[in-house]
């Protein structure tokens, strides 16, 4: 038990780092033509793309689900422990 637990914990370990792992690239920001010349349109009218919204959301849901592997590969830890 304590060995299916400590899988989980690197699963989720790379599940949390993957942030670090797995960068987005791409354009982050769209904008229009008028606010790439005018300093002050630039804050009002740039937005994030759509890949990059996309990318943002599943980025939080692989660390969730490390967390939860974190979590649960402890708790199996523990367990394994206790139960000897």
């Amino acid at each position: 038990m304590t060995s299916v637990g400590l899988a989980a914990d690197i699963v989720g370990g790379v599940l949390v780092a993957s942030e670090v792992i797995r960068q987005f690239r791409g354009p982050k920001y769209r904008t229009t033509a008028s606010a790439l010349f005018d300093p002050e349109v630039v804050a009002a009218r740039t937005t994030e793309t759509s890949d990059y919204e996309r990318w943002e959301a599943w980025k939080y849901r692989r660390m969730r689900y490390g967390l939860g592997f974190l979590v649960g590969g402890f708790l199996l830890q523990i367990l394994g422990v206790w139960v000897k």
